[in-house]
């Protein structure tokens, strides 16, 4: 049986490398989610079609699954990711996506849309609102924000991970790595990734299995 915590691991450096990519996209622009039509604007060029995934209410303290939000009456059209996660949830036995609200200190907003980042290829955005914050998904996000990240990405993605999660760190690193495509020499205490490019990055690991150096060499 999968936990939030191992699944997380394994999925968040790719989330948030796609989150790196759309912060690349929209900058600086606003936003405004319209669930009418079902989409997003930012700023007055760029439109996407969204998934609802939940929301966090600061006022408790709380997730509040968007499949179970019953009070906002959303169309059922925008339930399809969020309701695909309560399936896997189920499938898999982990709680914290088939129970419909709990506190965020079990489980914020953004480590969900992150995992849910990772399992489904898209990107999600936090939509701050008074007294909280809806998050979705972009449903046809350019492809720059789902392709594999340039090699000299990859030590930056995975340096926020170590310093903003408290993941194990050698699954978040081979599993980020072999997302993304690199081929992996892995040792006891270590594991040495080979790009198809030529780039080679090497991430060195302590007793308790925490990153403790990490190194590589880009091609140009």
């Amino acid at each position: 049986m999968l936990t939030f915590d191992r699944l997380f691991a394994e999925h968040v450096a790719t989330g948030l490398a796609r989150q790196m990519a759309l912060g690349d996209l929209i900058g600086e622009r606003g936003w405004q989610l319209d669930l009418t039509s079902g989409s997003v604007m930012f700023g007055d060029d760029l439109r996407y079609h969204v998934q609802l995934l939940g929301t966090e209410s600061h006022d408790d303290g709380s997730w509040l699954w968007a499949w179970a939000n019953e009070a906002s009456d959303i169309p059922p059209a925008l339930l399809h990711l969020c309701g695909w996660l309560r399936e896997y949830g189920h499938r898999h036995g982990v709680a914290e996506l088939t129970e419909p609200t709990f506190a965020l200190q079990r489980a914020d907003g953004h480590r969900l849309a992150l995992l849910a980042s990772g399992l489904t290829g898209r990107c999600y955005y936090r939509g701050p609102y008074p007294g909280g914050a809806v998050f979705f998904h972009l449903d046809d996000a350019p492809p720059q924000i789902t392709a594999p990240i340039r090699p000299e990405r990859a030590l930056s993605v995975l340096g926020e991970v170590i310093q903003g999660f408290p993941v194990d760190h050698r699954i978040a690193v081979e599993s980020f790595l072999h997302q993304q495509s690199w081929r992996l020499d892995p040792t006891p205490s270590s594991v040495t990734a080979h790009h198809t490019d030529g780039s080679t990055l090497r991430v060195d690991f302590d007793a308790l299995g925490r990153v403790s150096n990490m190194s590589g060499t880009v091609r140009p």
